[in-house]
């Protein structure tokens, strides 16, 4: 596997592969906005909402957003979720795997490593998580990225999808830079490979050891939104 970047006339042809499709099943840049702009902001209404209304916010953006996407019928290969790079991107669950032990060692040496809270087993929960970010991964790239590629072409588009990212987890003031290094990351990496299974196994490594290595005080057990500032510490 080659780790040299592509030259740009491979870029181009990679984009464009994946864009036109997607332009006529939009039906152009004012459709790509408004799915965009429904999409994030019932997204954001679940962030901010409690009790029943936060399931019913999230709810109504999995139906919109899942719905679009069937309305559309992309290709498995153009969402990420087919087996097209898989192989060839597992090098970043490698390297989630060193970067991972290495958070949960500079926690140690800091003092701030601690037994993550855990109400089932291990693997129970670990399955979750990973659940947990393929479900993100899908919405940050099978949805959002690829209605941006269609709006502002691939480089701007992995800058930009980042930014919706972080801004998803304010205010907590540990996912916040956290998302937006590894949105740009994760987007270049779908950008280049169109695989979304190698990045959620990605972000369940980096996210379990980032909840372990830094202090419950500082990131609210990973709370975002409303949930970050109503947390109370068990």
């Amino acid at each position: 596997m080659s780790t040299t970047l592509n030259p740009p006339a491979a870029k181009a042809s990679t984009a464009s592969a994946y864009s036109e499709p997607l332009e006529s099943q939009t039906g152009g840049v004012r459709g790509s906005m408004r799915e965009l702009l429904v999409g994030y902001c019932l997204l954001q209404a679940a962030l901010w909402s409690e009790g029943e209304w936060r399931w019913v916010w999230a709810v109504a953006g999995a139906l919109w957003m899942v719905g679009i996407t069937a309305y559309h019928r992309p290709s498995l290969r153009e969402l990420g979720l087919g087996w097209t790079g898989f192989v060839r991107s597992l090098w970043a669950v490698g390297l989630a795997a060193v970067a991972g032990p290495t958070m949960l060692l500079a926690g140690r040496l800091a003092g701030t490593l601690h037994p993550y809270p855990l109400h089932r087993t291990l693997l129970a929960v670990a399955t979750g998580y990973l659940f947990w970010t393929l479900q993100q991964q899908f919405m940050l790239q099978s949805f959002f990225f690829l209605r941006l590629e269609r709006l502002v072409s691939s480089p701007k588009a992995v800058w930009i999808a980042a930014g919706l990212f972080a801004l998803a987890h304010v205010p907590n003031p540990v996912l916040v830079p956290a998302t937006f290094a590894a949105g740009v990351a994760f987007c270049e990496l779908f950008r280049r490979y169109r695989n979304i299974y190698t990045l959620a196994l990605a972000q369940a490594i980096l996210g379990m050891c980032l909840a372990a290595a830094v202090p419950d005080a500082l990131h609210h057990h990973m709370h975002v939104g409303i949930g970050y500032l109503g947390w109370v510490p068990r």
